[in-house]
């Protein structure tokens, strides 16, 4: 079969494979929706093993500078379960010092607020007791009591069968955490095996040009992500320093608990912002509602001058990226896919731009390597000249001819 008959069929192949993906689109995301629901728990566990491969391999590079002024040292494979162990070791302190300082502050806030309650519960009694409620009675007669009860078995049917589907949802999800997270141990301790078989897998089934280009992608954005997270755990701890130092200088309570829960949140790039506000502003509101909204004003003002000013250098310096790309990019990707979005579009779009400022720069050498040999140019040839004509030939010398010698 020749070539271009060839190209022929394989466009017609496709183009018609398009059309009937087109007309039958809804099956076709049914059943991609059933395969990604089948490799979720793959999904999820390559995810969290991306996170704790960074301070993963941050600790294996310790701990190997470490053994190695030892006489015996350990081998690799030891390192890197050591090195495992101490990262979830690590992860389990700060979510236990999270943990000690929020519950105890939010079990002193219950009491406070019981306490008001309390202390007010015979006022309202008292209000209740001389106000008019004859439009409330009137509300209850003019009320429909058959129609409200089918309507609440109506109900109850559906928070039932809603209820159903909320316990099978757990249930599946708590399934799929725990094989996600049993599969991100076993790519955090077997990264090195993997990363070998990725290899000849692409060397195998690639060009070699496409297999280094994707290798070279990945490599990039294994390094970035790490950069990235580095960053947002830098970020993080300046952020809930200063939250705790601004409730501290405006006295507003729970400082150092929000400054705490800021921190932890702001692992979410932009999002957990809003979630440690939303927590902030309910603990402050249990004691006093008028510190509330001087609370939201000042945690608004801080995190207005963090995401403007801190959070695009520090992040963005870490990965790379100008201030103006990271929040373009985290503004994309939040737009997206949300919370996973902004997470993962901060260190690819610093790779998409240090790949294409590579293929920029060698494009550009190439242009002005190609210009200036047109300036130059090739130096000329040699003028052709004709070739002398061959010399003549000698004239033969003529013979001399011998006297003869006269006889005597």
């Amino acid at each position: 079969m020749e070539a271009k008959t060839k190209r022929y069929l394989i466009v017609t192949a496709a183009g018609v494979a398009l059309f009937a993906a087109l007309m039958n689109f809804s099956s076709i995301l049914a059943f991609a929706g059933r395969i990604v629901n089948l490799i979720l728990p793959v999904i999820v566990g390559g995810i969290l093993a991306l996170f704790i491969n960074v301070p993963m391999i941050g600790i294996e590079k310790r701990l190997k500078k470490l053994f190695g002024r030892w006489k015996k040292r350990p081998s690799d494979r030891v390192v890197t379960v050591v090195s495992f162990f101490l990262t979830l070791i690590c992860v389990v302190f700060v979510l236990i010092l999270a943990l000690t300082l929020l519950i105890p502050e939010l079990v002193s806030s219950c009491r406070s607020l019981y306490a008001q309650i309390e202390t007010a519960l015979p006022r309202w009694i008292g209000y209740l007791k001389n106000a008019d409620i004859g439009w409330l009675r009137e509300w209850f007669s003019g009320l429909d009591w058959d129609k409200l009860m089918e309507t609440f078995s109506d109900g109850i049917d559906t928070i039932a069968s809603n209820a159903v589907g909320a316990v099978s949802a757990t249930v599946n999800t708590v399934v799929t955490a725990s094989f996600a997270v049993i599969l991100a141990a076993y790519m955090s301790l077997e990264r090195e095996m993997l990363r070998r078989h990725a290899g000849k897998l692409a060397r195998a089934y690639l060009k070699p040009a496409h297999a280094d280009s994707v290798l070279n992608f990945c490599r990039l954005f294994r390094q970035s992500f790490a950069s990235f997270l580095t960053g947002q755990c830098a970020e993080a701890v300046i952020l809930g320093m200063l939250m705790a130092l601004a409730f501290t200088v405006f006295r507003i309570p729970y400082g150092s608990l929000v400054g705490v829960v800021t921190a932890v949140c702001a692992l979410i790039p932009y999002v957990g912002a809003f979630i440690s506000c939303c927590v902030s502003v309910f603990l402050v509101l249990l004691i006093d509602p008028m510190l509330a909204l001087r609370c939201l004003i000042v945690y608004n003002v801080v995190q207005f001058v963090e995401n403007q000013f801190i959070y695009p250098r520090v992040v963005g310096g870490s990965v790379g990226l100008p201030p103006i790309y990271t929040l373009v990019a985290a503004i994309i990707g939040g737009k997206l896919f949300g919370i996973v979005g902004i997470i993962f579009f901060i260190p690819l779009a610093a790779v998409v731009i240090e790949l294409v400022k590579e293929n920029a720069g060698k494009r550009l050498e190439k242009r002005e390597r190609e210009v200036a040999e047109g300036k130059e140019g090739p130096p000329p040839p040699a003028a052709v000249q004709p070739a002398p004509p061959p010399d003549p030939a000698p004239a033969p010398r003529p013979k001399r001819s011998k006297p003869r010698r006269k006889a005597r």
